[in-house]
């Protein structure tokens, strides 16, 4: 019994020998052989997502790899779709955004939902899973506490990864006045970095990904536990596969691929699959190795 994916393909091929019933069996049995296996690959459309690749533990590059927890469910999630397959290609943020933008990309995880910001991208898949946004200052910077986000943080010098939108309305409103300053960096290592070094007071981000990347940096010699601290919970935030609505019909596939898409994440949430993903990332990025300091 073919896969379902390919069965289009195995049925057409199937139908062509049935009318050639004059066939001699054996010659019909081995060009079934030959003929259908290809005919079903045929049938299979690779869809490539664009993936952030400076995004730990969540989303990054690793030996021109996409790796991280979103890549991992987007690779058990192409596992259960039926004529698709999922293609993976990491690229910087922004170059991700700007292919979304201009309608040469189908698809970018996994961004957080800004409909506003982004009038480009849509629709958004279901969610893949969930980040608790955090904000982490120099202990210098940290007291007395600061309880009141963002009116508290006034006059600080913020790290943000570029591209990414995290602090809600009134925190983009103060950096848009100067009343707070924003740098941005690639990624989680280096805006770190910058703060321990003093170039910046605070950074915000997943509360994970800055953990994870602390204690790589500790590992290291390069972090000191206690020189930054927590100090504000923001918000949650959900990551999403979003998509392009600028590609004038040039993935004719997309809305099927959405549906299919949607069906195989909520199946996955429902089992517990995504949470099983996320154990074993976790694990594994703890252990890992970090990249040599710049």
């Amino acid at each position: 019994m073919p896969p379902s994916g390919r069965a289009s393909g195995y049925n057409r091929c199937i139908a062509i020998l049935a009318r050639h019933h004059a066939m001699r069996l054996p010659h019909a049995c081995h060009l079934l052989l030959l003929l259908c296996p290809a005919w079903a690959a045929a049938d299979v459309q690779t869809v490539t997502i664009l993936t952030d690749n400076g995004y730990p533990p969540y989303s990054y590059e690793a030996a021109g790899q996409a790796q991280g927890i979103y890549n991992d469910i987007l690779r058990a999630a192409s596992s259960q779709l039926r004529g698709f397959q999922i293609e993976l290609k990491p690229v910087p943020w922004k170059r991700g955004l700007a292919e979304l933008e201009n309608g040469k990309a189908l698809a970018l995880s996994p961004p957080y939902y800004r409909p506003r910001e982004r009038p480009y991208m849509q629709p958004y898949s279901v969610p893949m899973l969930s980040e608790q946004v955090v904000a982490y200052c120099r202990a210098a910077v940290a007291q007395p506490p600061r309880k009141r986000w963002p009116d508290d943080y006034r006059g600080l010098r913020f790290g943000n990864n570029a591209g990414f939108r995290p602090g809600g309305d009134a925190f983009w409103s103060m950096v848009g006045q100067g009343q707070i300053a924003l740098e941005e960096a690639a990624d989680v290592r280096t805006n770190l970095l910058k703060v321990i070094r003093g170039h910046l007071d605070c950074y915000l981000n997943d509360k994970l990904a800055i953990q994870l990347e602390l204690a790589r940096l500790q590992q290291q010699g390069l972090y000191a536990p206690g020189a930054l601290l927590l100090t504000a919970n923001v918000s949650e935030e959900q990551g999403y596969v979003g998509f392009t609505d600028r590609d004038q019909g040039r993935f004719p596939y997309k809305q099927e691929f959405l549906r299919q898409l949607n069906q195989a994440l909520s199946d996955m949430k429902r089992s517990g699959q995504i949470d099983r993903i996320i154990s074993r990332a976790l694990d594994a990025a703890r252990a890992q190795s970090a990249p040599p300091s710049f």
